[in-house]
């Protein structure tokens, strides 16, 4: 069936009724975000929009003329599952390293639609497209998101099955990206001079210089103020706070352990609350038991077998991530697992990461005995 002015005029109506909708999910989308990156002390900032019913005229009198996309279109409602953007909402992390940690976190959020495996992520950069034009410097992260079961109660029971794009990109990378979409997408691209085109390529490649230049910014400011509050937080001897771990810990161990780049400052406070309850807040005490051999051990052989483990039994959710504060919460519970499974639950809803995780290294620890 052609996708011709009929079939956009029903395409448009369809979604006009459903614009509320839309709506009301990138609302939830964009809370959920920022609740959870301020939580997880992640920097980045979050928008959303519905799009509007001009936008998608405009982008299906585009796809009138391209025959693959029109055969796609058999009925008014396929604009839902032919558009992915119409709910869309973009993540802009400070730093580019955060963009994997975001992606992590849909997983514990959201869910993945139905017939999309594991949210269809694609890193755009990595399409065969991009590869192939060295000026086109586009960053992002494309993941496809509907909300979990526990989320369709009450006033959002009617956004069950509704989609949600999530682009997931760092601050810089998105200034070029819509600086780029707005001059040759928009815009006439036919039209560019070559002056316009070597400054689009330049600025693509100050924003990668920039994001290194911005990470070293934020570690350093880090660094400095958690130094300050270890300082004073530690006149006692003793770590006071998920931070001051954070900073305790890289001291001790580095930037890298086993060869890989550890972010201290992720699933620190579930360490931090391991801690507490072994009684193991002096660094002393903590790095007795958190020996180099320990910590090597569970790096090259507990923790690649235990993430094996929870995929094989689909326990993704908590996801674990092994260049974090995950793969020292791991190697405690080597030593301490029933001390901490056997925490009391203080929380309605599922049972915080390190008690979580306890649970799943018993049955983890008798399977490897059997």
């Amino acid at each position: 069936m052609p996708l011709d002015a009929k079939m956009i005029f029903d395409c448009v109506e369809e979604y006009s009724n459903s614009h509320d909708r839309m709506t009301k999910l990138v609302l939830f989308v964009v809370a959920q975000f920022e609740r959870e990156l301020k939580k997880r002390n992640i920097m980045a900032r979050v928008t959303g929009r519905a799009k509007s019913i001009e936008s998608l005229k405009g982008k299906l009198d585009k796809w009138s003329s391209d025959r693959k996309r029109c055969a796609r279109f058999r009925a008014r409602s396929d604009v839902f599952s032919c558009v992915s953007d119409l709910a869309g909402v973009r993540v802009m992390t400070y730093t580019e390293r955060d963009r994997e940690v975001v992606q992590q976190l849909i997983g514990e959020l959201f869910a993945s639609p139905a017939g999309r495996a594991e949210f269809a992520a694609e890193r755009k950069e990595e399409s065969a497209r991009i590869q192939r034009d060295k000026t086109n410097h586009y960053r992002a992260t494309h993941m496809q998101i509907c909300l979990r079961p526990e989320h369709l109660v009450g006033d959002y029971v009617n956004l069950r099955g509704a989609e949600c794009e999530v682009q997931i990109t760092s601050m810089l990378a998105h200034v070029w990206n819509e600086i780029e979409h707005d001059m040759r997408y928009k815009g006439d691209a036919q039209a560019l001079s070559d002056d316009e085109i070597l400054a689009i390529d330049s600025l693509g490649l100050l924003t990668k210089s920039g994001d290194r230049i911005i990470s070293k910014l934020i570690n350093a400011n880090a660094r400095r103020i958690e130094a300050h509050r270890l300082h004073q937080g530690m006149r006692d001897g003793s770590i006071k706070d998920w931070r001051s771990l954070a900073q305790t810990m890289e001291e001790h161990f580095g930037a890298t352990v086993a060869r890989k780049a550890i972010n201290y400052r992720v699933n620190t406070p579930a360490l931090f609350d391991t801690i507490e309850a072994l009684n193991l807040t002096h660094p002393k005490d903590l790095f007795q038991v958190l020996s180099p051999s320990l910590v090597q051990t569970t790096a090259k052989e507990t923790l690649p077998a235990f993430t094996r483990y929870l995929r094989m039994h689909g326990l993704q959710k908590p996801l674990i991530a092994s260049e974090t504060c995950d793969l020292f919460l791991i190697a405690l519970l080597s030593k301490f697992c029933a001390t901490i499974a056997g925490l009391p639950k203080t929380n309605r809803g599922p049972a915080k990461r390190h008690i979580f995780f306890a649970g799943v290294f018993s049955q983890f620890e008798t399977t490897i005995a059997v």
